[in-house]
């Protein structure tokens, strides 16, 4: 004989509230339990989630057509670095990670290229080359 399904629907703002806060399913179980007098179990509470189609990770920043728009802008018009663009995009509410960003960007061919070497080192050596270069040119150093 199955198990009687336990009928979280009156719950279930409060549910996908606590879920949306960070709270663990275990810890939600808990919650309805000494508030509401329900026992229900971590897995419960998790396979009602994907049932309700709740998710803590946004699927659709991959395929938002706005939000790759909103990042071609800011890449090529507004020249932002990830980091701005990261603030930006957050600001706007899009609920995107660094990491994410970076892949869309790589994605849509917005790669950032190096326009000076980072490195003082480099900087120092490029600077070398020119000045002997210059030197050869004018006939100062055989």
């Amino acid at each position: 004989m199955p198990r009687q399904e336990i009928n979280l629907e009156p719950y279930r703002d409060v549910i996908i509230a606590l879920f949306h806060h960070g709270i663990s399913s275990n810890t939600i179980s808990r919650t309805l339990e000494g508030c509401y007098n329900i026992q229900v179990k971590e897995r419960t509470i998790q396979s009602r989630l994907r049932k309700w189609g709740i998710r803590k990770r946004h699927q659709t920043t991959t395929g938002d057509e706005a939000l790759h728009a909103r990042i071609k802008m800011l890449f090529i018009q507004d020249r932002l670095t990830d980091k701005a663009m990261l603030d930006m995009l957050r600001q706007e509410g899009y609920g995107i990670s660094e990491r994410t960003l970076r892949r869309l960007r790589c994605k849509l061919g917005l790669h950032s290229r190096a326009s000076e070497p980072e490195q003082p080192q480099e900087q120092e050596q490029m600077q070398m080359h020119t000045i002997v270069s210059r030197s050869r040119a004018e006939g100062q150093l055989v």
